[in-house]
């Protein structure tokens, strides 16, 4: 009885079979195709976040640079300006020496007194 059936069976079950391995063929291409397109995105975001930090990086340094240069250019301003003080004053002292020259005389030994009483007490 059930041998009878069987072999009424046994044609379309080899079609359904014939179609399963089809099936599967198609979904190992598909499966084939998408784990390269994946592959390649993710290779691509990979290019892409490395491009992504060295411009950062390179952002990073360059305000580093410019920041040590306007450090630099500072430094230089207040040394210029420095100068110009220092020469200010001692032009300033000049000019005293040359029309108070007593005074300034007397100034002079009074700090070397100054600074000798100093030295003696240490």
């Amino acid at each position: 009885m059930f041998h009878h059936r069987s072999t009424v069976f046994a044609p379309r079950i080899s079609v359904i079979e014939g179609h399963l391995r089809a099936l599967e063929k198609e979904l190992e291409k598909v499966g084939r195709r998408a784990g390269r397109r994946t592959s390649a995105a993710a290779s691509a975001a990979g290019d892409q976040m490395g491009d992504a930090v060295a411009t950062i990086l390179n952002e990073m340094v360059d305000r580093f640079r410019n920041g040590r240069r306007l450090a630099g250019d500072e430094a230089a301003r207040l040394g210029n300006q420095a100068v110009r003080i220092g020469n200010d004053t001692l032009q300033r002292i000049a000019t005293e020496v040359e029309h108070r020259p007593l005074v300034t005389l007397a100034v002079a030994i009074g700090a070397g007194i100054l600074i000798g009483f100093a030295g003696r007490r240490r």
